[in-house]
């Protein structure tokens, strides 16, 4: 999407859509929500209509007071910063910022002299994204008002000290401070500013792999379930068919099947090919048959005339023809599971990113290659297909070892008698 939102409305539902399809709770939802009505409410008393970064900064003045994160704003006063900056990313379609950023701070110490040629030299040379600039930004400050309390001019380190500055860091985030502090150090070695190449001071982190969760799949008897609850005699039924196949049957995202357009599709080649919205990656599928006829039996007998230039289309009377959001799927596909025989879905996520993962398990249950999965997925690293495969149970069963038969006396009656003296100690 090249061209920028820019009404209010059209921002706040692109950034609803946004936050449901990363899996954000339903009570931050909920709270952001809040504060967007109240910015919607602030817009319409001064007669707004367009979404911008001039308008963006007027609210925060008159409303807020500042347009950072100070001490004293109260709970709802952050909430509606923070969703005024979330705003502004969807409305420059950059990613959300980790958190709402306090004021400017001046560095102190003689890093401030070239600290505006390494950001320049961080943007240009390394080509770091604006989210990791910021951070850039943020470790830089900190490190700063270190070297000032210690009373250290930045030649004066020690692995000591770039230790004693890590010290109090949480865990997940040692590894992105001494990124940072490698970075600058070899920009000012590159630079003639150091003699010598202070970054070798600072240790590496020793890896120390983290558990994570299990992702949430469906099998493709479950996955049968869910389409067969759709009613195809209507219209409405016909589009959400089509949404829970592309979804199903490719493992799409919500934000590729509200963009599909026909354009995308060769008949005479039967594929499907576009640049995902989210990476901008090219991907390309086989237009296997029950998909291509949902997709006509849609737009004969389904999909409204005229609206957005774009296959799956709302079908309420006030927005009749208009491009789909991405909550808007992710209704559909819950509204779906409800209508199934799916058990325990409640307690399972239930979005179309569930039935991605489902889609990816269930190529891997049929023995699939991994490269494979994760080129229909449309991963550009491969590293990123392992989130969506973590656990293959039927696989596991066959590296199990069988227990072999036990002669000593020990794992005997004998043995037994020892085991639970042992334990009554």
């Amino acid at each position: 999407m090249d061209k920028k939102i820019k009404k209010l409305s059209d921002v706040i539902e692109a950034y609803r859509a946004e936050l449901i399809d990363r899996d954000y709770c339903k009570g931050t939802i909920k709270d952001y929500a809040r504060g967007c009505r109240a910015i919607q409410k602030w817009w319409e008393k001064n007669d707004l209509k367009e979404f911008n970064e001039e308008n963006a900064a007027r609210f925060c003045d008159e409303v807020l007071g500042t347009r950072y994160l100070i001490p004293t704003l109260t709970s709802e006063q952050k909430r509606r910063l923070r969703v005024v900056r979330m705003l502004l990313s969807i409305y420059h379609h950059e990613d959300f910022e980790n958190y709402t950023p306090p004021a400017e701070k001046k560095l102190k110490t003689e890093l401030g002299l070239v600290f505006s040629n390494y950001i320049e030299w961080c943007t240009l040379s390394l080509k770091l994204a604006p989210n990791t600039l910021d951070t850039h930004k943020r470790v830089t400050l900190k490190f700063d008002t270190f070297l000032t309390e210690k009373g250290l001019h930045f030649e004066e380190v020690s692995t000591l000290n770039f230790e004693d500055f890590i010290a109090p860091v949480s865990k997940c985030n040692r590894i992105r401070y001494k990124a940072v502090l490698r970075n600058i150090y070899r920009f000012l070695h590159g630079a003639g500013i150091t003699e010598g190449d202070l970054s070798t001071l600072i240790l590496k982190e020793p890896h120390i792999p983290q558990g994570s969760k299990l992702p949430t799949t469906y099998t493709e008897d479950e996955i049968k379930k869910l389409l067969l609850s759709v009613d195809r005699s209507t219209s409405g039924g016909k589009r959400d068919y089509l949404i829970l196949l592309l979804a199903a049957e490719y493992g799409m995202r919500a934000s590729d099947i509200r963009s599909l357009n026909l354009k995308y599709i060769d008949w005479e080649s039967n594929t499907i090919s576009f640049n995902q919205q989210k990476t901008e990656i090219p991907i390309s599928y086989p237009l296997i048959p029950s998909v291509g006829n949902a997709i006509i039996d849609y737009l004969k007998h389904g999909r409204p005339q005229g609206g957005d230039d774009v296959i799956i289309v709302r079908h309420d009377s006030k927005r009749k023809g208009r491009q789909i959001t991405s909550s808007g799927i992710y209704s559909i596909v819950e509204a779906a599971f409800r209508a199934s025989n799916v058990v325990n879905w409640r307690e399972k996520k239930h979005g179309p990113h569930s039935l991605r993962h489902s889609f990816a398990s269930n190529l891997l249950k049929r023995g699939t290659g991994y490269y494979v999965i994760s080129m229909a997925m449309g991963h550009s690293c491969s590293e990123t297909t392992k989130t969506y495969l973590q656990i293959d149970f039927e696989r596991l069963r066959k590296c199990s070892l069988p227990v072999p038969d036990l002669h000593s006396l020990y794992y005997n009656n004998i043995g037994k008698e020892a085991r639970n003296e042992q334990a009554y100690l």
